[in-house]
């Protein structure tokens, strides 16, 4: 047909596809085009731009071009290794802080996980410091934030997920140790294993992970599973925390949960174990 445009291979390459730049929709779709702007305008290729950050943050094509497309929302790492990659002078990582930012008592490098935990219908984590902040009683929490009451409220509020007309089935490893680390109040740790008995069901199941060397001393973190079957994983380090939904990231996370959680304890012994604990420890 006269005046139509079919793509080239290059074209197809370079994502650029006119039709699917809507950034007037959504705030995915803003920053998925202004991600390909910058990218295009640096000359790269998608495949180009995935190799340039491959080594501080592993993304797939099909993860990139489905950002750029405004069809999945991207976390703020993409936005961090995409400026450090395209020389946009933090644009992309201030723009995402602009869309997706939530409360200042929410650190900002949990604020991507945050924002998506509503949807989950599974969550599979697992801790070697902490008690699962889903499980946290408001005393633990306390203790943990300092008593800050910005914070505490933040972290207490996510909670409303368990208390919503679909719950998410929770699964959480959880390392022997911290039934041991205390809070300065044996009551507050008395309560807060309490708390893990009394939530314990069959949509919250813990497992209790012995204390011995396992591939679980890495890092915490977890997987949440949408209604659609899409997946998102977060994990902790040193100072801050990482969310993705890059397939190849999310498949070795799977698979270092199921390591972790076949060297733990079964449901029952776990729960037996939470009850030996709180009552030889914290009584």
């Amino acid at each position: 047909m006269a005046g139509h445009h079919r793509p080239s291979a290059k074209e197809m390459e370079m994502g650029q596809r006119p039709n699917d730049l809507r950034p007037w929709e959504s705030p995915n779709a803003l920053f998925g085009s202004e991600l390909r702007r910058y990218r295009e305008g640096a000359g790269l290729s998608i495949a180009a731009f995935c190799e340039r950050i491959q080594d501080s943050a592993p993304y797939s094509k099909s993860t990139v071009g489905s950002v750029e497309r405004g069809e999945s929302r991207p976390d703020r790492v993409l936005a961090v290794h995409g400026d450090r990659v395209l020389d946009t002078r933090e644009a992309l990582t201030h723009l995402w802080d602009g869309l997706f930012k939530g409360t200042n008592a929410v650190p900002v490098w949990f604020v991507d996980w945050a924002m998506q935990e509503p949807k989950f219908d599974a969550v599979r984590g697992y801790e070697p410091l902490v008690i699962p902040g889903l499980l946290q009683t408001p005393a633990y929490v306390a203790h943990l934030l300092d008593n800050d009451e910005a914070a505490v409220e933040a972290r207490l509020t996510r909670q409303d997920v368990l208390t919503g007309d679909t719950p998410p089935n929770l699964m959480y490893v959880i390392d022997e140790s911290v039934l041991h680390r205390g809070t300065g109040d044996p009551e507050v740790m008395r309560d807060q294993l309490q708390h893990l008995l009394t939530v314990s069901c069959r949509r919250v199941r813990i497992q209790i992970a012995p204390l011995r060397l396992h591939e679980g001393i890495g890092g915490a973190f977890s997987i949440g599973t949408s209604p659609d079957g899409s997946e998102v994983g977060y994990k902790d380090n040193a100072f801050s925390g990482d969310t993705t939904t890059d397939r190849l990231e999310i498949k070795r996370l799977t698979e270092l949960f199921a390591s972790i959680q076949s060297a733990a304890y079964p449901v029952d012994q776990s729960l037996e174990l939470i009850t030996k604990v709180a009552k030889e420890k914290w009584t």
